[in-house]
C-alpha cells in the first residue's frame, strides 16, 4: 500500500481523510477481484464452484478491506495519540469488517442464485443506510474499546461512526450494482476503485469531524461555536456565548460555548456539575480570556468567585433572575468575565 504520511503536531482531519480514501479504494478493488473471482467459481463445477467457496472469496475481499481500513486509520490516530494501541484498534476493525461482509454477501453467495435483477432504486438506498447504520454501531462500538485508554471520550466514536457509514455505504451499494451482465472484466475491475475512492473521502471527512470530540468539546458543542460565529448567530439563544480559557499546565486553548447572565459586574457563567468540569479551575482571580459575541473574538478578563467573596451575592443573585430554574448550591463557583468598555454590544435584559 502506499504510505500515508502523517506529522503528529497536525490536526489529523486531512491525513484522517486520506487513509479512509486510501483504505477504502484498496478494499472496493479487493472486493471487485473477489466479486469477479466468485462468478468464475460459480461457472465451474465440482467443490471449487459451491457457493461455500464463493462466500469464502469475497468474505476475503471483505478482509482485505478492514484490513486496509484498520492499519491506515490506526496509524494517523497513533500519531495523534501515541497511547492507541494499534494492534487492538487493527483487531476490531478487521473482526467487523469481515463479519460485516460476510452479512452482507451471505443471502446472494450461498443461494448461488443470481438472475440479474436489480433491486428498486429506494430499496436499494435504504437497504444501504439501513446496513450503514447497523454497521457503524457495531463498528463503532468495536473501535471505541481499541480506543479506551487513548483518548478522554471513546465512546463518543460510536456516534460518529452511525452517523458516518450510511452515506458511504449507498456509494457502495450503487457501485456494486452498477456492473451489468455484458459488462467486461476490465471495467469490473475499474468501477471498484473508484466506488471506494467515493466512500472513503465520504467516510473520512463525516467521521474525520469527530476526531477532535475524542479528546475535547463534543460535536453539538463545537456547532454550537460555529454558530455562534457565523452569519446564523442570532438563531440562537442571545444568552450564549463562546468562551476560550488556557489550560494552566498544558497550555492548551479550551474553547466552549456558555450560558451568562448580565450582573452588575460583567457577565456571569455558572460552570454546571463544576465538581465534574476543568476548565474553570484554570481562571484565577484576574485570568486572561478571550469570549465569543457578536460572531467575534474578544478580549477579557475573569475571575473565579467563591461565596466570601464581595461580588458573590451580586453575580448569583444576576444569574438567578435570568434563569429562575437554575439550581445554585450555596458553595457553587462563579466565574465572572468582564469586557473592556464599548468592546462589543450585549444584549439587553
Amino acid at each position: 500500500m502506499p504510505a500515508v504520511h502523517i506529522r503528529a503536531a497536525l490536526a489529523p482531519y486531512g491525513a484522517w481523510v486520506r487513509a479512509c480514501a486510501l483504505a477504502e479504494l484498496v478494499g472496493m478493488t479487493a472486493a471487485a477481484a473477489a466479486a469477479v473471482s466468485a462468478a468464475a467459481l460459480a461457472d465451474r463445477s465440482g467443490t471449487l464452484g459451491s457457493p461455500a467457496v464463493g462466500l469464502l472469496v469475497v468474505v476475503l475481499g471483505g478482509v482485505v478491506e478492514g484490513t486496509a481500513l484498520g492499519w491506515l486509520q490506526s496509524r494517523v490516530l497513533g500519531a495523534w495519540r501515541p497511547d492507541l494501541r494499534r494492534g487492538r484498534y487493527l483487531l476490531a476493525t478487521v473482526v467487523v469488517a469481515g463479519l460485516g461482509w460476510a452479512a452482507a454477501s451471505a443471502p446472494s453467495a450461498l443461494s448461488g442464485d443470481d438472475d440479474g435483477a436489480t433491486p428498486p432504486l429506494l430499496l436499494m438506498a435504504a437497504m444501504a443506510v439501513g446496513l450503514g447504520l447497523v454497521m457503524g454501531a457495531v463498528l463503532g462500538a468495536a473501535q471505541a474499546w481499541a480506543l479506551r485508554g487513548a483518548v478522554r471520550h471513546p465512546w463518543r466514536w460510536v456516534a460518529a461512526s452511525v452517523w458516518s457509514w450510511p452515506l458511504p455505504m449507498v456509494v457502495v451499494f450503487a457501485g456494486a450494482s452498477l456492473p451489468g451482465d455484458g459488462w467486461p472484466t476490465w471495467q469490473v475491475l475499474l468501477v471498484g476503485p473508484v466506488t471506494g475512492l467515493v466512500a472513503g473521502l465520504l467516510l473520512g471527512a463525516l467521521s474525520g469531524w469527530f476526531l477532535p470530540s475524542l479528546d475535547g468539546l463534543s460535536a453539538s458543542g463545537r456547532m454550537v461555536l460555529a454558530v455562534l460565529g457565523g452569519p446564523f448567530s442570532r438563531t440562537l439563544d442571545r444568552r450564549l456565548m463562546g468562551l476560550a480559557v488556557t489550560g494552566l499546565r498544558t497550555g492548551q486553548v479550551y474553547r466552549l460555548p456558555v450560558q451568562f447572565a448580565l450582573g452588575p459586574d460583567g457577565l456571569v457563567v455558572v460552570p454546571g456539575g463544576a465538581p465534574g468540569k476543568t476548565w474553570w479551575r484554570n481562571v484565577g482571580t484576574d485570568t486572561g480570556v478571550r469570549v465569543l459575541l457578536e460572531r467575534g473574538w474578544h478580549d477579557a478578563h475573569a475571575a473565579v468567585l467563591e461565596p466570601h467573596d464581595s461580588p458573590y451575592g451580586r453575580a448569583r443573585a444576576a444569574y438567578l433572575r435570568c434563569f429562575p430554574g437554575a439550581h445554585l448550591p450555596l458553595d457553587q463557583p462563579i466565574v465572572l468575565v468582564t469586557l473592556p468598555a464599548d468592546d462589543v454590544v450585549l444584549p439587553s435584559d
